[in-house]
């Protein structure tokens, strides 16, 4: 049996000598690599979720309408992050090929360009949001009960998206580039901070006054900031062959960056449209079975983000190995390395499976002790675990098709499976059918499920491979 497992593990099951283009690593070398990349991209999101939980734990003692409005923010949250998140794609997979490709000044102007593209669409952006946003949370769902509490940490929120639009497009470079470790060491500053100041302004210890909600937003506020200040130091050193903001590459928009920027990240656009549109819509649904549900719906969120995280950051390393290897002109490496991150994908896939079904209630009570909303997300354990294996894989592919630039087709897939077919699903399942919360869950699995097939067929159809960038 083990000796089964070490052969499908290794690179000769994974890429047999026939297929072979020129050198190859050992097994051990691979593996080395892509985790290489891949652990801090997971720890960043692992530590991120981490803090986030404890600020739920925290936001969770005042009450099921507190949880409430933290949670109904964020689906707006991440609507306003689709053009950076769009871009951001765009910029590790172009960064990851021209820096394969050993093009220093190519690699520099699109770190340049994008960061100035970014904060053009941003500024004007956020000030509409932030001028509209009761209107906005009450489109999204938010109830009279808790709508004042919801505004006030929305504010706070939106002010905190300049930051982390900046962040994203930074880590994005430095992922393209190889450089994961220190998105790593920035965020567990920022929310180390965000935590400290958490436990001071939502409860008002010492002379600092107690915010409830507020003093989450304004934490949220101060560590984004803070984030974004460490990333813009390490971009500012200087280097003759790494990512600089001091390389004489140009400020000024060019076509032809441009033209690639629109090309790869045109399509992730669309991705993260569709995404964020039945997103929204399942969020709405969910958000009209009351405060309890949404609340109970938003802890086992946080619950699947946690291993939804160590899949991102395989996802990552499959981005910038892939685009690195295409611009090595290497494209049987690169689907090694898709290969290798479905293995530990998998992994992830039974341990998150295995803690759901097994100590899943009791961590369930680590936010909340409010004994409804315990048992509703007590009862949505098995259905969590049987969905955390094509949130896994799905992540895995669908990282080698973005590190290829393949961004068209996954727009395509997203726009049938998750602004369609989901929202379609969640209201058949939670209102006509009456299955509440337990119907929005399967309609998630379902939808995990369309887009790991569809990721899939097109990685191991290797059409990926050819892509221009």
């Amino acid at each position: 049996m083990l000796d089964r497992i070490q052969r499908w593990l290794s690179i000769d099951s994974m890429l047999p000598a026939a297929e072979r283009l020129g050198p190859v690593g050992t097994t051990k070398q691979l593996y080395g690599n892509y985790l290489k990349i891949a652990w801090p991209a997971t720890l960043q999101g692992l530590m991120l979720q981490f803090m986030t939980a404890i600020d739920l734990a925290m936001v969770g003692a005042l009450g099921a309408s507190a949880l409430a409005s933290v949670g109904i923010m964020g689906q707006p949250e991440m609507v306003m992050l689709i053009f950076c998140r769009a871009l951001s794609i765009a910029v590790t997979a172009i960064i990851a090929r021209r820096h394969g490709e050993g093009e220093v000044d190519g690699m520099n102007a699109v770190l340049k360009q994008s960061i100035l593209l970014n904060f053009l669409i941003y500024v004007p952006l956020l000030a509409i949001c932030l001028f509209n946003l009761e209107h906005i949370l009450r489109f999204t769902g938010a109830e009279d009960g808790y709508i004042e509490t919801a505004v006030w940490y929305g504010r706070f929120i939106v002010i905190s998206l300049i930051f982390q639009s900046f962040s994203q497009i930074v880590g994005a470079a430095l992922i393209g580039y190889g450089n994961t470790k220190v998105i790593f060491k920035s965020n567990v500053v920022g929310n180390i901070l965000n935590t400290i100041m958490n436990f001071f302004l939502i409860y008002g210890i010492g002379f600092f006054p107690e915010l409830g909600v507020m003093g989450a937003g304004v934490s949220t506020m101060i560590s984004s900031a803070v984030i974004a200040l460490l990333l813009l130091r390490t971009i500012s050193q200087h280097t003759t062959t790494g990512l600089t903001l001091r390389h004489p590459s140009k400020w000024k928009f060019e076509r032809t960056v441009l033209h690639t920027m629109f090309h790869v990240g045109g399509s992730s656009l669309g991705e993260q449209f569709f995404e964020r549109f039945g997103m929204y819509t399942y969020t709405m649904i969910v958000a009209s079975l009351g405060a309890v549900p949404l609340a109970a719906h938003y802890v086992c969120m946080n619950l699947m983000d946690i291993f939804y995280y160590f899949a991102m950051g395989l996802g990552f390393a499959g981005a910038s190995h892939t685009g690195q290897c295409l611009g090595h002109k290497r494209p049987d490496i690169a689907k090694t390395y898709g290969k290798i991150g479905a293995r530990i994908g998998l992994v992830v896939g039974i341990v998150s499976a295995l803690i759901f079904i097994g100590p899943g209630d009791l961590l369930v009570q680590l936010y909340t002790r409010e004994s409804e909303v315990v048992t509703l997300a007590g009862a949505l354990m098995g259905i969590m675990a049987i969905a955390a294996f094509p949130q896994a894989l799905q992540q895995v592919y669908s990282g080698v098709l973005k590190g290829a630039g393949d961004t068209y087709y996954i727009m395509k897939y997203s726009l049938v499976s998750v602004a369609i077919i989901r929202p379609i699903i969640t209201y058949l399942l939670c209102i006509t059918f009456g299955l509440g919360l337990l119907g929005a869950w399967l309609s998630l699995c379902f939808d995990q499920s369309l887009r790991l097939c569809c990721s899939y067929i097109r990685f191991i159809r290797g059409a990926w491979q050819h892509k221009i960038v």
